[in-house]
């Protein structure tokens, strides 16, 4: 059954198995490791990474080490994405947003949510029944659209935590002086 979906559509997925088979193994390992959100088998993610099995193992124990990924289960013994990590990689970059890129962000993002907000009538993307906003033919834009807010609140939350830690790092300092 062929795909219809936007790598097909768009060519996203072209190049990429091109662009990997030149890397070395470690780096083919690593990329394959990135999009682990189900547990695998060092068998399955040596296949996808075109390397011995062997080779994988070593990689994805240096990525476990880490903390790229983690151990799911010895026998078999399976990795899979360890999501915590990417989400301390992604706070430590929000982090070194300066103040107006902060500011900037949360700004796009809030009005973003609003238009959201105004369009569904509703405070939160799970108070919305799509087949109430949507004839039968378009509920997958509607779900689609959802999911957007519901990233953008994600994205909201994050970006406001680094606020808060900066608003109390700085009363920390203003209390040391």
């Amino acid at each position: 059954m062929p795909s219809d979906g936007p790598d097909r559509e768009f060519g996203l997925a072209e190049g990429f198995s091109a662009d990997l088979d030149a890397e070395p193994a470690d780096e083919r390992v690593y990329r394959v490791a990135l999009q682990l959100y189900d547990p695998a088998g060092v068998s399955e993610i040596a296949e996808r990474a075109s390397c011995a099995p062997d080779t994988a193992r070593r990689h994805l124990k240096r990525l476990a080490d880490i903390g790229v990924v983690e151990r799911v289960s010895e026998s078999p013994l399976t990795f899979a994405r360890n999501e915590s990590y990417f989400e301390w990689r992604l706070r430590n970059r929000l982090e070194a947003l300066s103040r107006d890129e902060l500011h900037d962000r949360l700004a796009e993002l809030t009005g973003r949510e609003s238009a959201f907000r105004e369009r569904f009538d509703a405070e939160s993307p799970t108070d919305v029944d799509a087949f109430d906003h949507a004839a039968y033919d378009d509920v997958e834009t509607v779900w689609l659209a959802l999911s957007e807010w519901h990233t953008v609140r994600e994205r909201i939350d994050r970006l406001e935590a680094v606020r808060r830690d900066r608003g109390s790092d700085s009363s920390r300092e203003e209390n040391a002086a």
